[in-house]
């Protein structure tokens, strides 16, 4: 197993109190003169505090996104499995709150496709109207803390959707250093660049390459959901592709039209 003792800033600080060491040895051992000796004893003194600053605040390096990348993977597979196993083979569908009744956006699977019309949240099987699985989205957690802790008000408009997914992704939770939003009719494709989780799609792509649009995982999720609140209307993904030259993940977002 690899232990990681020290991180960059850890390193940085050692470097630091070692350089502030032979700063002020080199007076000690070498006559290089009043003026040259203070210089170089202050140096070190510089040194030797910004050392010992990097040291006390350095902590530990954040959570390894391989890490955190794979943790929703095996969640995500045995749900579709399980879904499968009870005849229910449908792709996620995002229904607004007015379609089930429920203050949040909840996640439907039909058996097959989904055919429109209100679908009872009580229970995890509607029993009456169309016939499926009905849960919780995985980003639920998500948008619960962006209500909390950002004030989360979800707008309406193309425009301001649009920032809204950006600034989710890109600033609040970095999911990427660059998001970008296309719509082209009802058809939105976001790109994440250099996802920093991707470990976990390629994983994903792996064990299932149906399950990142029966069950998506947080990440993609979190763009259905706020995308379906947001215009009112029924959403279900796409497609949701990794680059095999890059680290981008696409995803698409389609808006079923008269749900």
């Amino acid at each position: 197993m690899k232990v990681k003792l020290l991180n960059k800033y850890s390193v940085a600080a050692i470097l630091l109190m070692a350089a502030a060491a032979g700063l002020v040895v080199i007076p000690l051992v070498i006559s290089l003169g009043e003026f040259v000796s203070a210089a170089l004893i202050i140096s070190g003194m510089v040194c030797a505090i910004t050392g010992i600053f990097l040291l006390t605040f350095s902590g530990g390096e954040p959570v390894d996104p391989h890490f955190v990348g794979i943790l929703p993977v095996q969640g995500c597979i045995n749900l579709c499995r399980i879904a499968s196993d009870l005849g229910i083979n449908g792709n996620a569908y995002f229904l607004p709150p007015r379609l089930t009744g429920e203050t949040r956006v909840m996640q439907f699977n039909p058996e097959t496709t989904y055919t429109g019309g209100m679908v009872s949240a009580k229970g995890s099987f509607p029993e009456t109207g169309q016939k499926g699985l009905v849960t919780v989205p995985s980003c639920d957690p998500l948008i619960q803390d962006l209500r909390k802790r950002n004030r989360l008000v979800i707008p309406s408009s193309e425009e301001q959707l649009t920032q809204l997914l950006r600034e989710t992704a890109g600033e609040i939770f970095e999911l990427a250093p660059k998001v970008s939003v296309r719509w082209n009719g009802s058809r939105v494709t976001i790109t994440l660049h250099s996802y920093r989780f991707i470990d976990g799609c390629r994983i994903m792509a792996e064990g299932s390459r149906d399950c990142c649009t029966r069950n998506p995982c947080p990440a993609c999720s979190l763009f259905g959901a706020l995308i379906a609140e947001g215009a009112d209307k029924v959403v279900t993904p796409g497609q949701c592709s990794v680059s095999a030259s890059s680290q981008d993940v696409i995803i698409t977002c389609l808006i079923v039209s008269g749900a």
